[in-house]
């Protein structure tokens, strides 16, 4: 569906790599919530610096077709666009659909669908995300780590540090979410990570962003506080089941040892005064991840 008058052309003499490419050289071009974009065949669209598209459905590349977007004004809207590489690897700095996020791995490990959205999601503590998330699937949920490089526009930043921000993992599209270690070239407009398996979400968030307070957070029948902390910690379960293995992840994704005071069944209290200050995540067993703040 289209909101502005534009236009969408089919151009004869297209790069060897492709058997047709497409421009959309002005206007703004709408794909409306429930409607489903797709190309066939190798295909190049492209879109023009005076161009614009919102997506609120589907936009799928298939295998072979590859957009190209224009620095400051990329893809935008509620909807997802998908493609799906066209081997089962090993991949090596492969990039499905021109989309974004570039994959490398020493194993085949089936054919990946890579599907990119660009609300930002946001952590239970508030702190936003970048507008940019991508969802990796393959054959078995994916059964090796995976390097990835995600590469974002400056106008999707969302008001955070691009030199701050770093790569989080989740099963879900709304999280909890799990810092990765990660390396980021603000320059390049790039952050990269080792994705491990099973993989799903990927985002980017501000790693030094504070909690949203020193208060209790209770989630998934579990209590910790307080989450602005000088070093005491204190983790509950609420639910009757037993308290699961805890781990300590700084900003950067490494695993830390705080010190331990108290540990039973059901509670837990540690001590972070002999860490660095700055921002922490505790990992729940398989319940949960809370974002914390030492300071």
């Amino acid at each position: 569906m289209v909101r502005a008058p534009f236009l969408f052309a089919l151009l004869a003499a297209a790069p060897a790599s492709f058997a047709q490419q497409a421009t959309l050289s002005n206007g703004t071009m709408h794909v409306q919530e429930g409607t489903t974009l797709r190309f066939t065949g190798p295909l190049q669209f492209t879109i023009g610096p005076a161009g614009a598209l919102i997506n609120d459905g589907l936009i799928d590349l298939g295998t072979q077709a590859v957009v190209v977007e224009p620095v400051g004004s990329p893809i935008s809207g509620s909807g997802v666009e998908m493609a799906v590489t066209a081997t089962d690897g090993p991949f090596n700095a492969t990039a499905p659909g021109g989309l974004g996020l570039s994959l490398t791995t020493n194993t085949a490990t089936g054919p990946i669908t890579v599907t990119r959205g660009h609300l930002a999601r946001v952590f239970p503590e508030g702190d936003p995300s970048i507008a940019r998330w991508f969802r990796l699937e393959a054959p078995g949920g994916g059964s090796a780590p995976v390097d990835v490089v995600l590469s974002y526009d400056a106008t999707e930043l969302n008001g955070l540090s691009g030199s701050a921000i770093g790569l989080y993992q989740s099963t879900q599209e709304d999280g909890p979410w799990s810092s990765l270690a990660s390396t980021n070239d603000a320059a390049q407009y790039t952050v990269s990570a080792t994705l491990p398996a099973p993989w799903d979400f990927i985002t980017a968030f501000d790693q030094d962003a504070p909690t949203a307070s020193a208060s209790l957070v209770a989630r998934n029948g579990v209590e910790v506080w307080p989450t602005l902390t000088h070093g005491p910690l204190f983790i509950q379960v609420k639910d009757g089941a037993a308290l699961e293995e805890l781990d300590l992840f700084d900003g950067l994704g490494r695993l830390v040892t705080p010190a331990m005071h108290q540990r039973s069944s059901t509670f837990a209290s540690m001590d972070l005064s002999g860490l660095a200050n700055g921002p922490y995540f505790l990992r729940i067993g398989q319940r949960t991840t809370i974002k914390l703040r030492k300071e």
